[in-house]
């Protein structure tokens, strides 16, 4: 406010002295060294005026030039008679605008001082006024040094008015953002408690025990999950460290931990093994870490202890689970090697020994019926036509036995499978194994699957076999091979239009030796349990839906 002030006052000094004092002087035939002072004094405020427009403001050198001018145009000026003396009002204004404290109250000092040697002098010496040489020459000098003095006063009055009014609405404004400042701080201050009472309900509720230390390894937090694991108070807690709590190995220990944690400024977990309040011995589980204050300066330290003493003892009990089902492990790998032997022996047995029983029936019959056939009766014929047939069913009973051992001994050799080329073949070779019959075989093209191509070619033959042979009464058997979605895994299935079956007998469909159909219809019931075998040994399931008298159909997925 005073550099702008000063300008104008410096362009107000300059254009009243040069263009008014001095024409109106020269009009009244004033004394000539008074135009030359007023001259002097409007050609230094114009310099004054320049070097405040570059920066630099000499606020004392115009108080002083001023103070100058009226010593020296005083006399000259008519002292008391003339408007000189009006100019000392636009010096005490100035003097309180741009100076404070000391300054201020010394340039007024002088001011008032200068103001009372001269009004001393005129009465002292009288005779040295000089006087005006008419009574409107006077009246003119006080109109003009009046209106000067007025405007110049006026200048200062009013820039300093709206100063005060522009700091009045900028204090007015401050005041405002004051109190909004206040409002929000008193909000954030009544978050930070809810949040503080939030954060010291959860320490306080927590299970784990939590703990704050200084610089010094002094407790500056001690919940009360700490108080219950070490048997020691929060108020007996607080202000000491860890040898007012533990035993001094433990403390040891604890506190060579706090002062590396101090040192390098990295969290560490470590245990500490500790007696219980009631003498039983625990193992605690401690976090630790720097705590740091918000300029990042490491001001404690803090922690979280948890009492794994349970937890270790399941782990120790479930490792020796595990020793003891490794052993069990090994023992039934032992017996089911034992037992494998043991089938591998039956399957021998079973392939050499009953088939050897089996060729003597079959031999001794042929013999009986070429030497004796003619003496034979019909109806020993019969009995000698079942007891073939017998031992035929029972060879093929022999094989399957033996062929669905096989399918659980092998060993897989997955590739990728054409689905729809092997089921193509084997159906065709169906068909054209029964020329005399109607079918129809639909196989839905690029089913591919991930598996051993025997086994899968095995398990088709035996599912489209069984589509084959119930649909042989039909007009037309129709055969249908295609997949369908589910999920994420490919869900083939084998459909016919055959005599199907109930639904309430599923779950026997697919166990050895179990048929849901009497003689009418050929087989051993192992073909579907083969199936089953197989799927599982692909990592997939299979089921069946079906209908009396409409049909039935296997569905099946592959690992």
């Amino acid at each position: 406010m005073e550099m702008p002030l000063f300008r104008l006052l410096c362009l107000a000094a300059t254009v009243i002295s040069l263009f008014v004092i001095i024409p109106t002087n020269y009009l009244h035939h004033r004394p000539g060294e008074i135009n030359a002072a007023l001259l002097c004094f409007g050609l230094s405020s114009f310099w004054l005026l320049r070097r405040a427009c570059r920066g630099t403001h000499h606020v004392k050198a115009f108080f002083f030039l001023l103070l100058f001018l009226l010593n020296l145009v005083w006399f000259p000026g008519g002292g008391t008679s003339g408007s000189v003396g009006y100019f000392f009002f636009c010096l005490f204004l100035y003097a309180p605008i741009f100076f404070r404290g000391r300054t201020r109250w010394l340039l007024l000092l002088i001011a008032v001082g200068d103001a009372v040697l001269l009004l001393a002098a005129e009465l002292q010496f009288p005779g040295s006024v000089v006087h005006y040489g008419a009574a409107s020459d006077r009246t003119a000098d006080l109109a003009v040094g009046l209106v000067s003095s007025a405007l110049c006063c006026s200048i200062m009055l009013w820039v300093l008015l709206e100063q005060y009014d522009r700091e009045q609405r900028r204090l007015l404004a401050l005041n405002q953002e004051l109190r909004l400042t206040i409002d929000d701080r008193a909000c954030v201050e009544s978050s930070m408690l809810q949040n503080r009472e939030l954060l010291h309900a959860v320490i306080e509720g927590t299970t784990d025990a939590v703990f704050v230390k200084n610089l010094q390894g002094q407790y500056l937090l001690f919940n009360r999950a700490a108080e219950v694991m070490t048997g020691v108070s929060a108020g007996m807690a607080l202000g000491n460290d860890d040898s007012a709590i533990f035993t001094p190995e433990v403390a040891q220990k604890a506190m060579e931990k706090d002062r590396l944690i101090l040192k390098t400024r990295e969290t560490y977990t470590h245990e500490l093994h500790i007696l219980s309040p009631d003498g039983e011995p625990r193992v605690l589980e401690a976090i630790k870490g720097p705590l740091q204050d918000g300029k990042g300066n490491v001001v404690g330290v803090f922690g979280v202890s948890r009492d794994v003493t349970e937890r270790r003892r399941m782990a120790q009990e479930l490792r020796k689970l595990n020793e003891e089902l490794e052993l069990r492990v090994a023992e039934r790998t032992v017996r089911l090697e034992a037992a494998m032997r043991e089938q591998e022996s039956f399957s021998y047995s079973v392939s050499h020994d009953l088939r050897g029983p089996l060729r003597h029936i079959n031999s001794y019959t042929a013999i009986i019926e070429e030497e004796f056939g003619d003496e034979l009766p019909k109806e020993a014929k019969q009995y000698m036509d079942r007891i073939r047939n017998s031992s035929r069913i029972m060879g093929d009973l022999i094989d399957d036995l033996l062929e669905l051992s096989r399918i659980g001994r092998s060993e897989l050799r997955k590739v990728p499978v054409n689905l729809s080329e092997l089921a193509r073949v084997i159906g065709n070779e169906l068909l054209e194994s029964e020329p005399a019959r109607r079918g129809e075989l639909v196989v839905e093209p690029g089913l591919q699957a991930h598996g051993d191509r025997v086994l899968l070619g095995q398990l088709l033959e035996n599912l489209l076999g069984n589509a084959w042979k119930y649909s042989r009464g039909r007009d037309l058997a129709r055969i249908e091979v295609g997949k369908s979605s589910s999920g994420e895994r490919d869900l083939f299935f084998v459909r016919d239009n055959g005599v199907g079956f109930d639904m309430a007998y599923q779950d026997k469909l697919f166990g050895p030796f179990q048929r849901l159909h009497g003689s009418e219809f050929e087989g051993t019931g192992i073909g579907l349990a083969t199936v089953k075998r197989i799927v599982e040994r692909h990592g997939g399931s299979v089921w069946a839906q079906g209908e009396i008298d409409a049909g039935a159909t296997i569905y099946f997925t592959l690992s």
